[in-house]
Formats: structure tokens, C-alpha cells, sequence
């Protein structure tokens, strides 16, 4: 199979990602793709392969040379946001034109500038139904189709480590993986979007939690007595500063981002997720939801509103800084197929934020896969293949 074709056999499986288990992955329907995948490789004869109670394989190969043990990491997982049931994909050659997808959606570059370089192209994208599940299905097929074609072309390669992991897409994947077990020195994610960018920055992210405790009076006898809790929390979200949402930032700009939001004149509740790249400034967006909090209280007269906060991942530039030698056979890697690589910030997490930080340094490289999360998403095949040959050059021995 080429790397479309394993591609479009694994969007196939319905892999969303559903609500955290202590003790099991979140969906079963991700266990229909591990086991598929864990046929894959033992097909490839690994040294040692494993099959943990999430789902996440971990296959060893034997390799020469004086390279260290290298992972290449991808998530089977896809995104709670939009249906991955039943993918319908389609290939269309971009020729600068928008694209119907169906279902009254179009994909234009009027909306999505990153279809400029995508003229001539290849482009697989959906009916307009679902996601497409390039993230991180793409990631997937990149590595299998990379390690496959080495092993055709007789090609020496350095001791390699594949892991395929499951819940990535809510924060649990990495705490999942038993690093004993690990016995590369560094890895690769392998879950980006534009394959020209490689990241070695992520956000650093916290979770808060608000609640808002009301008093609950009928509301024909309300007058100076109702507090409704459900208004606390809308007022509590209006004061934060409305140009620190996820639609008004970009770049390196921070942003607090409502995630749910339900309850009563009673009690109400919302889930927020905070992102910035620099931890001065993660703890002034902390401090400034507190303040927010605490002037509401301070007018209602009591505490009405609080916040709980969650560490969930750090800027992984931190820990990579000190490891040149990677970046070094990234750049070398793109240098030897003549290809164009940025450094691009990832305004998001990856597998490797968590794990750079527990001693498995993870820079992360592009898939060719665009608009994730969404029925607008797409891959770029002709990147997807090109991916391929970055993998196949850091493989080598």
C-alpha cells in the first residue's frame, strides 16, 4: 500500500476520542485501529512489540550503526469536536479555485490562506459530514509508509522505536506511556500540519474550572434577592478581556478559551483552557482570572464564584534547548531532499510536551494536514508524501 492508501484505510476506523478513564482508553472504538495497527507491525518482525489496557503499541527494531534509539510518535486518536464516523474522503486537485465540500460547506482560501501553496496539489478532504482524521492518522501512515519502503529497499536503519498512542487529543496519552519501557533516547511526533514547519515550542497550558453557587428564588419575588449563578458565570467570561480569545489571537499571543459553560439560577459551571508560551505570563492570565473572580465576589457579597486550575503541559522548548544534536539531524534531514523547514510555534500541545519534560525529548514534525478538528479539514497528499522522505532520511542508520 502507499501512504495514501494506508492513510484512507485508517480514516476509515471511528476513533474519537471520548471522555478520560483511569483505567481503560477513553473509547473503545480506538481499540478497532490498535489492533489493526499491531497486526501492521508484527508484519515488520519487531524485536519487542506491547499492547498496553489504553491501547497504545510499543514496537522495538533492532538497528546498526552508532545512532542512538530513536521514536517516532503518532496518536490514533481524533478530535471530540466533529464526527469521525463514516469518513467519506475525496481527492481534488486544488487549482485555486474553492472547493464545495457538501453539506453547504466550501473550503476557499479566502478563509483558509494556507490553500495559497496548495496549487497543483493533491488535496483529500471529506464531504463536509465529519473530520477527516489527518490528525494524527496522517502522522501514522507517514511513519508506517517511511518504515516499509526501507525495509523493501534493503536500506540499513538505526534501532528504531514506533509508538502509536490513544487520547492524545485529551491531554491523556502521555501519561499513559510507561517511559521504563521506552528505550529510545529522544523521539519525533509525528502530528503537525504544514510539513515544511518543525516545532520545538508548544503552549504551556493550564485548565480552570469555575463554579458559581446562586441564590435561588422564585422569580416573581426576586427584587434584591436572586443572585442567579448562571449570570454570575456569563458576567465572570464578559470580564475577561474579550481580545484574549482564541478568534481574536494568533502568533504567540495568549488566550483564556470557554470551553462549556451549563447551570441554573443555582449552580452553574464552566470549563476553560488557558494557553500561553511563556510561564510569566501563564501566571499573570492566572492572577487576572482570580482578580476577575474576586471582584464579583466582593459585589455579590459573598464567594459565589470559584476557580480550581490544572497544570496540563509545558512549553517544551525548555526542555529541548538542550539537546542541539536533535535539531541539528532534523535540519540535516530536510537539507539532504532539498526541501524548504521553518521553526513554527505550535499553538497547541503534543504528545511531546509532556514527555520532553520526562526525559524523552520530542521536537514535532508536519503531517500535510490542515484545518483540524473540523469538517473544513484537509491533507495535502503531495506533503504527506514528501513527510515520508524526511522520516525515511532520520531512520537511516
Amino acid at each position: 500500500m502507499s501512504v495514501t492508501e494506508k492513510f484512507l484505510r485508517y480514516v476509515a476506523v471511528e476513533t474519537t476520542a471520548g471522555e478520560e478513564k483511569s483505567d481503560a482508553v477513553s473509547n473503545p472504538k480506538i481499540l478497532d485501529l490498535s489492533e489493526l495497527l499491531l497486526q501492521e507491525l508484527q508484519a515488520f518482525h519487531p524485536s519487542e512489540i506491547s499492547f498496553n489496557r489504553y491501547g497504545i503499541l510499543d514496537a522495538k527494531f533492532d538497528g546498526e550503526g552508532e545512532k542512538a534509539r530513536v521514536a517516532f510518535l503518532a496518536h490514533m486518536d481524533t478530535s471530540p469536536q466533529a464526527s469521525g464516523k463514516d469518513v467519506r474522503v475525496t481527492r481534488t486537485v486544488y487549482e485555486g479555485k474553492p472547493i464545495p465540500l457538501g453539506n453547504g460547506l466550501v473550503l476557499d482560501a479566502k478563509e483558509f490562506p494556507s490553500l495559497d501553496h496548495e496549487v497543483g496539489h493533491r488535496i483529500l478532504h471529506t464531504d463536509g459530514r465529519t473530520l477527516l482524521g489527518g490528525d494524527d492518522k496522517a502522522g501514522i501512515a507517514i511513519v508506517l509508509e517511511a518504515f516499509e519502503e526501507l525495509r523493501k529497499e534493503g536500506a540499513k536503519t538505526r534501532p528504531l522505536e514506533i509508538l502509536f498512542t490513544t487520547d492524545e487529543e485529551i491531554g491523556a496519552d502521555a501519561g499513559h506511556i510507561s517511559l521504563e519501557n521506552v528505550d529510545s533516547t529522544y523521539g519525533y511526533t509525528v502530528d503537525g500540519g504544514d510539513a515544511r514547519a518543525v516545532s520545538v515550542e508548544t503552549f504551556t497550558a493550564v485548565g480552570m474550572k469555575a463554579e458559581a453557587k446562586g441564590k435561588s428564588i422564585h422569580p416573581g419575588y426576586a427584587k434584591d434577592r436572586l443572585v442567579s449563578a448562571a449570570n454570575l458565570l456569563i458576567r465572570f467570561q464578559n470580564d475577561l478581556p474579550e481580545a484574549l480569545r482564541p478568534e481574536e489571537t494568533e502568533g504567540r499571543e495568549p488566550f483564556y478559551h470557554l470551553c462549556t459553560i451549563e447551570g441554573s439560577e443555582d449552580h452553574a459551571k464552566a470549563d476553560y483552557i488557558l494557553r500561553s508560551f511563556d510561564e510569566n505570563e501563564m501566571k499573570s492570565l492566572v492572577g487576572l482570572a482570580k482578580l476577575t473572580a474576586h471582584r464579583i465576589n466582593d459585589h455579590v457579597g459573598y464567594e459565589a464564584i470559584t476557580l480550581q486550575f490544572r497544570d496540563e503541559y509545558h512549553n517544551m522548548k525548555e526542555a529541548l534547548e538542550g539537546h542541539p544534536e536533535i535539531l541539528k539531524e532534523m535540519e540535516e534531514a530536510y537539507r539532504l531532499l532539498s526541501l524548504p523547514m521553518v521553526y513554527y510555534p505550535v499553538r497547541g500541545g503534543t504528545t511531546g510536551s509532556q514527555l520532553s519534560f520526562r526525559g524523552l525529548p520530542c521536537p514535532n514534525l508536519g503531517t500535510g494536514d490542515y484545518n483540524c478538528h473540523g469538517r473544513f479539514e484537509y491533507v495535502d497528499e503531495d506533503e504527506m508524501e514528501a513527510m515520508v522522505g524526511v522520516v525515511k532520511a532520520l531512520m537511516k542508520a
